[in-house]
């Protein structure tokens, strides 16, 4: 599929992927990392035009393939509070176009999220989401290490092959996002992710 892409497009999507530093807050004992995937944030809009015949005109048709959004993987690092992420934002839009380059603060609205990262410790009685004791016992001892990975998915990629078929070309979009909660001791936290890049792709006929 990338082989039909537009080359400033490509370029965009090889540039993107990756992972953010991680984000120390919250009186810095909650540090969260993220990786992100962005690789299948892409909308696909496929072309056929039917020709013209002596008693029809011509016909242009679209078909839209969703895709598969951006999948943020959240982990606490090692001695980190646990963490509930509660929303996100997104601060700043550049979304590239036929006619050029937009680029967009949003507004302060924030989006709702539901995500719950355990602290960064291990012990033999941490189930799932269950949190270690602060202090161990010599036969099940408390000690630092990463939390219990979480994902949330968001489809920026949403709308995106409709653009394509508005204007006839592909689209590319890269953005900025932040994400807010509140560790374990009630402190406030953000973790900060940038350049996250979804598209959407013509393919099909000219």
């Amino acid at each position: 599929m990338k082989k039909l892409l537009a080359l400033p497009m490509l370029a965009l999507l090889i540039a993107s992927c990756g992972s953010a530093p991680g984000q120390v807050t919250g009186n810095s004992r909650a540090s969260v990392g993220i990786f992100v995937n962005d690789t299948e944030a892409v909308e696909v809009a496929t072309k056929a035009v039917t020709p013209a015949t002596d008693t029809a005109p011509a016909k242009v048709s679209w078909t839209i393939t969703p895709g598969k959004g951006v999948t943020f993987t959240f982990m606490t690092r090692p001695g980190s509070d646990a963490v509930y992420i509660t929303g996100y934002r997104i601060v700043r839009d550049v979304l590239s176009t036929a006619s050029g380059t937009t680029t967009s603060t949003t507004s302060p609205q924030v989006n709702k999220a539901d995500v719950y990262l355990t602290s960064g410790y291990l012990c033999k009685t941490r189930n799932g989401l269950n949190s270690c004791p602060f202090v161990g016992t010599p036969d099940d001892p408390t000690t630092p290490a990463n939390g219990v990975p979480a994902d949330l998915n968001i489809g920026l990629d949403g709308g995106l092959g409709s653009l394509v078929v508005a204007t006839d070309a592909s689209v590319g979009r890269v953005s900025d996002l932040e994400f807010y909660g509140t560790s374990s001791n009630g402190q406030p936290v953000t973790v900060k992710v940038t350049n996250v890049v979804s598209g959407g792709v013509k393919q099909g006929d000219e």
